[in-house]
């Protein structure tokens, strides 16, 4: 995993919906929705409340997982989305192991 100069923390977050999560489960990573056809978007936890406010607030169940960034595989980078000021972490070229996954948490609306 490469990062910028800015450190990478030891736990970032991933947000997804119900059915992405039950894929999962039968598979070894992570799936992912289109949004994160680029690269797979990540937050740190003080950036979770925005996330889920800004794009998930009309989802009644959400899947919040904890993951290792140890055991992320591809090139992590901090930066700010196109158009934005505000930076996070983004994942390029890579995958998230279900072995990454140190926490999961259920959001019910």
């Amino acid at each position: 995993m490469v990062s910028e100069s800015h450190e990478t923390p030891k736990f970032l977050y991933k947000v997804l919906s119900e059915k992405h999560w039950t894929d999962s489960q039968q598979n070894k990573v992570v799936m992912l929705s289109d949004m994160d056809d680029d690269f797979i978007h990540l937050s740190k936890e003080d950036q979770l409340d925005r996330i889920i406010h800004k794009y998930w607030a009309n989802v009644p169940k959400i899947i919040v997982l904890k993951l290792d960034t140890t055991k992320l595989q591809g090139e992590m980078v901090y930066e700010a989305n196109p158009g934005g000021l505000s930076k996070y972490y983004h994942l390029y070229k890579g995958v998230i192991p279900l072995s990454s996954v140190a926490e999961v948490k259920v959001i019910e609306r």
